[in-house]
């Protein structure tokens, strides 16, 4: 098959590998299409490490194509997508109460092990979520983000009546807000330093936009809360810049979520007396835990809009385009699908 395999930093190789060969447990899915993620991109860089030569790509759909002898409840022909995070089951973390992934053992799909810019990739059943076979699976490729979005939702604790920041309107901050409506909040702000994004924000149910490169969002978010902050302040960006105005954009005794996948050697450098004097509440998100199946039930009654969100479809073979415009945001880009070639 046709993958584009990462060797090094900025070094993308569309190669012809072999197929994977799904084990017993495991079954084999042909790629429909695959988000590029800004992990993808962080990886790309070199901000995120990782051993290569890697196949990158979490976010997929696919049909499935080939199952081993111990998956009982896939079929040949199964519109799929995948959690790509596998854990190890027997580690401490794993044997937690409260299971996370955390695990000792932690392997993914697209970053530990071979992904989906790929004509086929494989995973084990338990990974895999069925999907109706009239849901679009262009969008379906999506899910994983959402996902995301969902346990990030869940970390910020929205109640009804809250007011919310949300900075950043890239395709996960776009997700959050409609999360964050659909939780509700009842006042959603939307920072970005790009217009388009933020009319789509504003199409998606955002109460108030603002360009950062036009106006002081922390003063704008003030003077639309009465000059207090807002109730729950999301980063979304994966910045620390973007952090520290998420933080100063918060209420006193408010609650900071930190979302966005920052480099891993990026620095946040804060004035402790800042969070003591607010009393914030700060939490992080981390992967997808347990709210893969939830995601699907969420995308399937159409309660988020996913296609809205789809800027650009390449073919596999444009892969190095595909990521310069993803990378760099050209064209208006949002999320970035890569399609292998129909047959």
């Amino acid at each position: 098959m046709y993958a584009a395999v990462l060797h090094g930093v900025r070094d993308l190789r569309l190669e012809e590998v072999p197929d994977p060969k799904p084990s017993a447990d495991e079954a084999l899915i042909r790629v429909n299409a695959t988000g590029i993620c800004g992990t993808d991109i962080h990886i790309f860089r070199g901000e995120w490490r990782t051993s290569t030569p890697i196949i990158l790509g979490h976010e997929f759909s696919g049909i499935i194509v080939e199952v081993g002898r111990d998956v009982r409840d896939l079929s040949v022909g199964d519109p799929v997508v995948v959690e790509p995070n596998i854990t190890c089951g027997s580690c401490y973390f794993c044997r937690m109460s409260e299971r996370n992934y955390f695990c000792e053992n932690l392997e993914a799909i697209g970053v530990t092990i071979n992904g989906a810019f790929a004509e086929y990739v494989k995973a084990r059943e338990s990974n895999i979520y069925r999907i109706p076979r009239d849901f679009n699976l262009d969008e379906a490729a999506l899910i994983e983000p959402l996902a995301c979005c969902v346990r990030g939702i869940d970390q910020a604790g929205i109640r009804a009546g809250d007011t919310v920041a949300i900075v950043g309107a890239g395709p996960v901050g776009l997700i959050l807000l409609q999360l964050a409506k659909q939780a509700g909040a009842t006042m959603i702000i939307q920072t970005d330093r790009e217009d388009a994004r933020l009319k789509l924000a504003s199409r998606l149910g955002a109460d108030h936009v603002v360009n950062i490169e036009d106006e002081d969002p922390v003063e704008t978010i003030r003077e639309l809360t009465g000059g207090y902050g807002v109730d729950v302040a999301i980063e979304a960006v994966g910045s620390p810049e973007a952090i520290t105005q998420a933080m100063k954009s918060t209420r006193r005794g408010g609650r900071l979520l930190i979302f966005g996948v920052s480099p891993q050697e990026a620095v946040w450098k804060v004035k402790p007396f800042e969070l003591y004097d607010k009393e914030l509440t700060i939490m992080t998100s981390y992967r997808s835990p347990f709210t893969f199946q939830r995601a699907v039930k969420i995308a399937v009654s159409r309660r988020v809009r996913l296609k809205p969100l789809i800027s650009h479809i390449f073919k596999l073979k444009e892969i190095h385009r595909a990521f310069e415009v993803a990378e760099k945001r050209l064209e208006g880009a949002i999320k970035v699908l890569v399609k292998p070639e129909k047959d």
